[in-house]
């Protein structure tokens, strides 16, 4: 079995059943942050290659483009991923450590919350600044001024994202899916508890 990291190559090949556990958390990301620069200047937590199991996620891979442990967020690391749904794709249920920002480039998302927190921004819902608050050039508020507010999602009910829309997710239990005829392209930044794997499935 081909055990090459791929985490740096967006041409990896999806996940498949029978990839053992340490080939799927390397895929995920969480051994690549031993190969980065490290935004904070830090070395990796010893345990950033948990293990996962990815029971029955079929049609997805993951990049890691970044990360780092920042000094003001002890015990926290900050990533960033890239991750493409191949129609078809899918990644059941399962969890992550920490709170993410999950922004849809292209494609049509499906998304149906389990656990943890899930608020909900459309593309276009940026308002214009608070009054008398001075905004530089391109800078929006979101959710009424308030950064990152968003409409709570109801645990079990799928809801489809498109092109521009986000989520903010904290400590989030969902399954996930590619919605449509096209690639799915995530990009996903995350502040996540260091030496816990970045994905956990659950059990079937």
């Amino acid at each position: 079995m081909d055990t090459r990291d791929t985490t740096a190559n967006p041409t990896a090949p999806a996940f498949s059943p029978d990839l053992t556990r340490r080939e799927v958390a390397v895929r995920l990301g969480g051994g690549a942050i031993a190969t980065l620069l490290l935004a904070a200047g830090r070395g990796p937590s010893p345990t950033a290659a948990q293990d996962a199991t990815p029971t029955g996620a079929t049609g997805t891979t993951a990049q890691l483009l970044g990360g780092g442990q920042p000094q003001a967020a002890p015990g926290l690391e900050l990533t960033l991923r890239r991750i493409v749904h191949e129609p078809g794709g899918r990644v059941p249920a399962h969890s992550h450590p920490g709170a993410l920002v999950i922004f849809v480039e292209a494609g049509t998302w499906g998304y149906t919350p389990l656990g943890g927190t899930a608020l909900l921004t459309r593309a276009g819902a940026a308002s214009t600044p608070a009054a008398g608050a001075a905004a530089s050039p391109g800078a929006q508020t979101f959710g009424g001024g308030a950064p990152g507010a968003g409409a709570p999602l109801p645990v079990g009910e799928e809801v489809l994202l498109g092109a521009g829309d986000w989520l903010f997710v904290e400590d989030p239990e969902d399954d996930v899916r590619n919605a449509g005829g096209d690639d799915v392209v995530l990009l996903v930044a995350g502040l996540t508890r260091v030496g816990e794997p970045f994905t956990s499935f659950f059990a079937p």
